[in-house]
């Protein structure tokens, strides 16, 4: 499967992580790692396969917090991959929020 990274410059604030995750919910991400540095803006970098990376780039452009969006293809070495068991992966789809 192909990947790409989408590079994301944001304006951090209040619940921006969570806009960017709930953004990107119904794409398959495969990683997401999200700084912050001292001079008030914040980095996340997310792979997603090819095929989800143009629509999931206009969803996050969107987004109040976001200054830019930069894709870059990716090698299958540059794809971090996290095993679990079948016995052990958790299954999102049982798990429902807290009212």
């Amino acid at each position: 499967m192909e990947h790409t990274r989408l590079t994301v410059t944001l304006q951090p604030g209040h619940g921006t992580l969570a806009r960017l995750a709930a953004t990107l919910n119904n794409h398959h991400v495969l990683d997401l790692t999200y700084t912050t540095a001292p001079a008030d803006t914040a980095t996340a970098v997310v792979c997603v396969a090819q095929s989800d990376a143009l629509r999931a780039q206009h969803k996050l452009r969107r987004l109040v917090d976001v200054i830019d969006v930069t894709p870059s293809p990716t090698e299958a070495a540059d794809v971090p991959h996290t095993r679990h068991d079948a016995t052990d992966a958790p299954r999102l789809s049982a798990v429902r929020p807290a009212l």
